[in-house]
C-alpha cells in the first residue's frame, strides 16, 4: 500500500500541527522560482488579503492533521473534502457563480456517502465523532481560504497565490498550540 501523507502525519515524532507547519515551511523556498516574477507585481492589499487566507489554510492543515489522530482515513478524506458544499452556494450568493446542473445530484451521493461511513462503524468511539468533526471543520477552513483568494486568481499565477498565502500559513501554524 502506498504510503500517504496521513501516514507521514502518524509517523512523524512532531505533533499534528508542527507537522503541518514543516510542511508549509519546506514548500516555500520550491514555490519562489515558480512564484518570483509574479511577486513584483502584488499590491500591498493583495499581500494582505493572501497573508489572511493563509490563515484559513493553516487552519485546514491543522485540523485536518489532527483529525487523523482520531478517525479513520476515509472518514478524514471525505469529510475534508466537502468543501463544494460551502464554495457553491456561497459563490452563487458573493460572485454570482451559476451553480452547476449535476451539482444536486453529486451532492445527493455525496450526503448518502457521509451517512454511510459516520453511521456504519462497527464500534463507534467519542473520540472517532470528535476526528470527524475536526475533518469537517478543517473543509471550511479550507472553503474560506478559496473563497478569499477567489479573485486573485484572475490576476495572479496560483504559484504567488500560494507562496504568499503560504507564509501566513506558517506563522499561523508556527503560533498555533501544539495538540
Amino acid at each position: 500500500m502506498p504510503c500517504s501523507r496521513r501516514h507521514f502525519v502518524k509517523l512523524s515524532s512532531l505533533t499534528p500541527v508542527s507537522t503541518g507547519f514543516y510542511r508549509v515551511l519546506f514548500s516555500l523556498p520550491l514555490l519562489l522560482p515558480l512564484a518570483f516574477r509574479g511577486l513584483r507585481i502584488l499590491t500591498k492589499k493583495d499581500v494582505l488579503i493572501l497573508f489572511l487566507a493563509g490563515v484559513f489554510l493553516a487552519g485546514d492543515v491543522a485540523l485536518w492533521n489532527l483529525s487523523f489522530s482520531y478517525t479513520s482515513v476515509a472518514n478524514a478524506n471525505l469529510l475534508t473534502n466537502l468543501t463544494p458544499f460551502t464554495v457553491i452556494p456561497v459563490s452563487y450568493f458573493l460572485f454570482r457563480e451559476k451553480i452547476p446542473k449535476l451539482f444536486l445530484a453529486g451532492a445527493a451521493v455525496t450526503l448518502i456517502g457521509v451517512f454511510v461511513l459516520l453511521g456504519g462503524k462497527i464500534s463507534p468511539l467519542r473520540s472517532n465523532y470528535f476526528g470527524d468533526f475536526l475533518a469537517f471543520s478543517a473543509s471550511f477552513f479550507y472553503a474560506v481560504f478559496i473563497l478569499i483568494s477567489y479573485r486573485l486568481r484572475d490576476r495572479y499565477e496560483s504559484s504567488v497565490i500560494m507562496f504568499v498565502s503560504g507564509f501566513g500559513s506558517a506563522l499561523a501554524l508556527g503560533g498555533a498550540p501544539q495538540f
